[in-house]
């Protein structure tokens, strides 16, 4: 085993996570720093307080690296959090956070231009805010798009306006073609979009400012990184076509990898390219959300020790609020939560039972497009932790079920970097 160490970054809605592995993969030390609360829900955040949060952190892991050589960092952030820059790196704009709605005219203009393909479109794409800041931005500079990620390299010393194919997708970049598309002209200068490359490539060295202060002798490289989303996917070990990965959080998302690219605008389902394949993903409104409707953490763990598997409880239609847009797209559709029964075990279990069926009914809509069947399985996020709901997904999905050792978005960054580097010595 050599000294040598790689470092992922991962920069969350909470905070900053920083994950050092060897050559073996193996985790060698970890850093969270974490914003305040009152930051986290703004939607329109400080650049330069984001880049301080990740230096501090950054800082804090190298302190714990003295005996390692750093070969390489990797960043992955949210795609749908933007900010403009101007040409010499500074600032110029506030840091539109991905759930920010403001860019409700800017959406209506990608609209009308934009195939509906794209994955352009909505309140959520980085194209819309992009166009929100470029209208209320003094432009007496030249400016750049940059993404959440796109900010954090350039701090750390990246000199190139570039980005990553999976940040970019959101923001019009077409994936298939790998490239701009020429509508997008139509809305914003192409002298403010980011040259584009793959999650792993090496794209700078770390400012030797920075190497002074972190007490580096030598000047890691920067690797092109990704989402966050797609980050953690990496993390999980799924690679090749029939590997899903379903996140059972707040609400059900689905993920497989596919040897071909599917898009179905109206269901929300879009590809990143993975590698040499693509990831296919859709999201349902259902999930974790709408137990904590009904119950508290301790009460969820009780009740699903009584529930037997054996029962048929009623079928529900989870969602926790009116709208559903995968598997599919209702934005009328109504939660169903009746009959309910007398025993709550017996009301939980339907609940479980029906998002495990809405899970199914998912993968098997992206299967009707052309996605592969599931080979197996990895599922990450809090719902992983009950072995019911677990049970319950396994009837339905009809395929293994694989252990997760890592799901840390930080760590899937950091095989990015190790990946990437390693093959180019």
């Amino acid at each position: 085993m050599s000294d040598n160490a790689w470092i992922g970054i991962d920069l969350g809605t909470s905070g900053c996570r920083a994950i050092a592995i060897d050559d073996q993969g193996l985790v060698i030390a970890q850093q969270r720093s974490d914003f305040a609360h009152s930051q986290q829900v703004q939607t329109q955040q400080s650049p330069q307080q984001h880049w301080q949060l990740v230096k501090d952190c950054l800082g804090l892991l190298l302190s714990r690296l003295d005996a390692f050589k750093i070969i390489a960092i990797a960043v992955d952030a949210t795609s749908g959090s933007v900010m403009l820059a101007d040409s010499a790196g500074e600032a110029a704009s506030a840091l539109l956070m991905y759930h920010d709605t403001s860019a409700s005219v800017e959406a209506s203009l990608i609209k009308s231009v934009a195939p509906t393909d794209s994955a352009a479109h909505g309140l959520g794409s980085g194209l819309a805010k992009a166009l929100y800041l470029r209208h209320h931005t003094q432009q007496d500079k030249p400016l750049r798009l940059l993404h959440q990620a796109d900010w954090i390299n350039l701090k750390l010393g990246v000199s190139r306006h570039i980005t990553d194919y999976n940040t970019a997708l959101k923001t019009g970049f077409d994936a298939q073609l790998m490239c701009w598309p020429d509508w997008i002209n139509a809305l914003i200068p192409s002298s403010m979009l980011p040259e584009v490359v793959a999650p792993g490539t090496v794209i700078g060295r770390l400012d030797n400012m920075l190497c002074d202060e972190f007490n580096l002798s030598e000047s890691p490289m920067i690797v092109a990184g990704t989402t966050d989303s797609i980050a953690g996917v990496i993390a999980t070990g799924a690679y090749q076509p029939g590997d899903a990965v379903t996140v059972l959080g707040s609400t059900l998302v689905l993920k497989i990898i596919s040897e071909r690219p599917i898009f179905v605008p109206a269901l929300g389902v879009y590809s990143h390219r993975f590698d040499k394949h693509w990831l296919v993903g859709g999201a349902s409104n259902c999930g974790a959300a709408v137990l904590r409707q009904f119950f508290d953490d301790e009460t969820l763990k009780s009740l699903s020790e009584q529930i037997n598997l054996a029962d048929q409880p009623a079928a529900y239609y989870p969602l926790p609020a009116k709208g559903e847009r995968f598997p599919v797209n209702d934005p009328n559709k109504q939660p169903c939560f009746s009959p309910r029964p007398d025993s709550d075990a017996l009301f939980l279990h339907g609940l479980l039972k029906s998002l495990a069926r809405v899970e199914a009914e998912g993968y098997q809509c992206i299967q009707k497009q052309g996605a592969p069947a599931i080979s197996n399985m990895r599922t990450i996020g809090g719902g992983a932790g009950n072995p019911v709901w677990q049970a319950l997904r396994q009837q339905y999905l009809h395929c293994p079920f694989l252990p997760v050792e890592q799901t840390e978005p930080a760590y899937g960054s950091a095989q990015l970097a190790r990946k990437a580097t390693q093959e180019n010595d």
